[in-house]
């Protein structure tokens, strides 16, 4: 849905009614960013104080074509801390908004000037629990410098809101409730767009609820949300200390979500399924597995296999945790940019494994309760769950909706079994007793030519480590003028059996011929890569990625055990290099090893 790599939030102006404070580790929002009511009536020394926290939701028009910001609602800030500061900023009491945004605070002092403050975090101690942060990684005038991830990235400042002063009076309860404001200012934003982060916050609150509704005892590690007005859509290379990302995206690799924010360009933090499907990578990513590659896919297109139900899944855990089956995207607020997906009746490409909108309709045909064509009953979260964060988290090969689907398939009843044979079909991708992990038996090669075709299917290629070298070749016939690695053919599964317990020594070596172009880049060399890992950890044995031009250097596996399957994949990146040649061919194949350690 996304354009995103596995790999690789606010800054406001003092308002009218109140000043801007930025600590280290926070960001107030304050002024016209927050609005706050209250009652009282007079007489103790000390106070009870209560009410709820708000903050006012965009959604989408219905055909997903912009915000709708004249249906603004206001939604409670739900697990959120809440603190309770004097006039000099000490705390007088911390505590955690309940599912209304309710809170409250017992035994402050009365006649005291205080102010509420709303971080945006969500912070459960402890197993289970969550670790919640959305904060600002841009810096004025910063730059990466190409460091990954930037120094004091996870130190950047915190958002958070706060009421205007006031006094606590002399009455024995003191209600006092708070809104934090879109900003909105009829055609475009002129204050605080202070509910940035609390909208995102918010996705993330429903998101782990609705897990936990099935597993009370889920534990969710740290996540890192960022955000900022000035998040844009890189024109050249990624750089998150000045705000240009490549969409918003979640990376794997450091535990963070980075969202749009950029009110010329396109914003993303009231667009919830997008924060959702995020979310779903996270999820894949310490919950379950994420074998993803990440990087661009457009819907309706053929898609490596791992890449391809990545995809798909997020999608459709959004509309899960949403309930809503339409996958809204909108652009620049304002006007009339964006778009959206039905995630029960979206078709475009050709159906298949490789298909993430296949996919996407697939599983949340089997969760949802709407009869609709073949979808005639509901197989609910538990089972889907259980096989996420089970036997696709430790199966031996690569995910896909190979694997998901097989170990899915030996959970169910007879009832389910027969739901979910006929939303493979539908699908068109193998069903019934002949469906495995490695796809053994598929024949839907994404309607590719006869000469492509063994190329993407098999799905495996089987190889014995210490045999001869076996040829492996890669085409890039699916890939057209997108050229971003990430079709069909373009990477090839190994599934790698050990007869000796040994240590191995890998080697892989360019044999297409790639003759020197006049192309000013200087890509017109193959690079190859492979990565090769022992699925039921999983764990990663070996990989080579370097930039080598028509080998990879050898390098030595970690040991690998004859009672174990292992799986590799081998790409060439020229196939995902922006820069590559415009001559390279379309075809070049290896020779690929695993030799014994002398």
């Amino acid at each position: 849905m996304r354009v995103h790599r596995g790999q690789r939030g606010l800054i406001i102006n003092s308002g009218r009614a109140a000043l801007l404070t930025l600590l280290s580790t926070a960001l107030t929002a304050c002024g016209g960013g927050a609005k706050t009511s209250f009652n009282n009536n007079a007489g103790a020394s000390s106070v009870t104080l209560s009410g709820t926290v708000n903050y006012e939701s965009v959604p989408a028009y219905t055909d997903c074509n912009g915000l709708n910001f004249a249906g603004t609602v206001s939604r409670p800030i739900r697990g959120a801390t809440v603190q309770l500061l004097d006039a000099a900023s000490a705390q007088l009491g911390s505590t955690v908004a309940d599912a209304s945004g309710r809170y409250s605070f017992a035994g402050i002092p009365a006649n005291t000037t205080v102010t509420l403050r709303v971080r945006a975090e969500l912070k459960q101690p402890g197993v289970p629990g969550w670790d919640v942060e959305v904060r600002d990684n841009y810096v004025p005038g910063g730059s990466d410098n190409f460091q990954y991830p930037p120094a004091g990235l996870f130190t950047r400042p915190l958002y958070v809101a706060d009421s205007n002063s006031f006094s606590t009076g002399r009455a024995a309860s003191l209600v006092r409730n708070m809104t934090v404001e879109s900003g909105w200012g009829g055609t475009a934003y002129t204050t605080d767009r202070a509910a940035a982060p609390f909208a995102i916050l918010d996705v993330i609150y429903s998101a782990m609820q609705f897990v936990r509704a099935t597993d009370p005892d889920a534990h969710f590690p740290e996540l890192d949300v960022f955000w900022s007005v000035n998040n844009v859509v890189a024109a050249t290379s990624v750089d998150f200390t000045a705000g240009q990302l490549s969409t918003t995206s979640y990376y794997s690799d450091i535990d963070s979500l980075f969202v749009l924010g950029d009110d010329s360009d396109d914003t993303d933090e009231f667009d919830d399924h997008v924060i959702a499907h995020e979310w779903g990578h996270y999820f894949e990513d310490n919950l379950s597995r994420l074998d993803s590659v990440g990087g661009a896919h457009f819907l309706g297109e053929s898609l490596i296999a791992s890449l391809a139900f990545s995809e798909g899944w997020a999608t459709a855990l959004s509309a899960m945790i949403l309930d809503d089956p339409v996958y809204c995207d909108t652009g620049v607020p304002g006007t009339s940019e964006g778009g959206g997906v039905n995630t029960e009746t979206s078709s475009s490409g050709v159906a298949g494994w490789f298909n993430e909108l296949s996919i996407i309709t697939l599983i949340y045909d089997l969760w949802d309760t709407a009869v609709d064509g073949t979808d005639d009953g509901s197989i609910g979260f538990r089972p889907i769950y259980d096989v996420m964060v089970g036997p696709q988290q430790f199966g031996e090969s690569w995910t896909s909706l190979f694997s998901f689907a097989t170990e899915l398939r030996g959970s169910l009843d007879a009832q389910g079994v027969a739901l979910l044979d006929s939303q493979l079909d539908r699908a068109n991708v193998l069903s019934g007793v002949d469906l495995d992990i490695w796809a053994t038996s598929e024949t839907n090669d994404a309607n590719v030519p006869a000469n492509i075709s063994p190329l993407v299917l098999p799905l495996y290629t089987d190889y014995i480590a210490g045999d001869s070298p076996i040829e492996i070749c890669v085409d890039s016939y699916l890939d057209g003028l997108n050229r971003h690695g990430n079709n069909p053919g373009e990477d090839r599964y190994l599934r790698i059996t050990v007869p000796v317990e040994d240590e191995y020594d890998v080697s892989v070596v360019t044999t297409t011929p790639t003759p020197v172009s006049a192309d000013p880049n200087d890509r017109d060399q193959s690079d190859p890569d492979i990565y090769i890992v022992d699925g039921t950890g999983p764990v990663t044995v070996g990989a080579g990625f370097s930039s080598s031009e028509n080998f990879e250097p050898t390098f030595r596996t970690s040991r690998m055990f004859t009672d174990r399957t292992y799986v590799a994949r081998v790409e060439d990146w020229r196939f995902d290099d922006a820069e590559a040649s415009i001559d390279y061919p379309q075809r070049i194949c290896f020779d690929v090893s695993l030799a014994p350690t002398p």
